[in-house]
């Protein structure tokens, strides 16, 4: 929460001077607004996720003769839209403060027929999320900015879902959320392509998610991991890339 407050406080009183003094910034990339949207990778390491789905393959098959597939959760996709609150730049380098919501999901599904019964199971993990941050970077020519770093704070909406099927009938979906809100950061540098100087631009941003997990779990008490495992349900995040377009008003 102590980071959450500081990144808070810097872009207030950031926004703050900018706004006192913008007459004497000039700007330039997306100015003082504008929104963007594109495409995102994310990278997770989900132990306890995976160990309870490895648990399913052995329940439906114990004798690991049928479900041959190995599944496991690693990669997120998804698209992102956002907002630049302000984007000043000075001669030698630029500051911004934004807002985004991620859309971020994985599907795998295992499939066999046991006792002349096609079955089938269908697993999603959406980690959907806000997140709002400050980056700073410098020009390298009139086109090309670099984006030198780039610390958001991210609100994850966690859920993971279950569904069975028998000749291609669901038996019904379950889903499983975490006990208490996840938190998690970003910290990631990148590159910003001017394609119509301070009108549109594509930006690029590589760096790292910080996200833990404890549990998932349903109202009867199931949980992912299990009560004997000292697996965490999602242990890190990893990481991600995301291209995007931007779209800016300059005042």
């Amino acid at each position: 929460m102590k980071i959450i407050s500081k990144l808070v406080i810097v872009i207030i009183i950031v926004t703050t001077g900018i706004t006192a003094n913008a007459q004497s910034f000039g700007f330039g990339c997306l100015g003082l607004s504008g929104f963007y949207a594109g495409f995102s990778k994310q990278n997770y390491d989900n132990p306890g996720l995976n160990e309870y789905i490895s648990q399913r393959i052995n329940i439906l098959d114990p004798s690991k003769n049928i479900i041959t597939d190995k599944i496991e959760f690693t990669q997120g996709t998804g698209y992102r839209v956002g907002a630049n609150f302000f984007r000043a730049k000075w001669d030698k380098f630029f500051i911004s403060a934004k807002g985004y919501y991620q859309f971020l999901k994985e599907s795998n599904e295992i499939s066999a027929q046991l006792q002349n019964v096609d079955t089938r199971e269908k697993y999603q993990l959406t980690m959907n999320h806000w997140g709002v941050g400050i980056d700073f970077g410098v020009p390298i020519f009139w086109i090309l900015d670099w984006k030198i770093a780039e610390a958001n704070v991210t609100f994850y909406n966690t859920e993971f879902s279950q569904e069975a099927f028998l000749n291609n009938v669901s038996q019904g979906e379950i889903k499983f959320k975490p006990d208490k809100n996840n938190i998690g950061y970003f910290i990631g540098t990148g590159l910003i392509l001017h394609l119509v100087p301070d009108y549109i631009s594509i930006e690029g941003t590589a760096g790292y998610n910080i996200i833990q997990i404890d549990k998932l779990s349903i109202d009867s008490g199931i949980t992912i991991p299990s009560a004997s495992s000292s697996k965490k349900a999602i242990e890190k995040g990893g990481l991600s890339i995301t291209l995007q377009l931007n779209v800016g008003f300059p005042l």
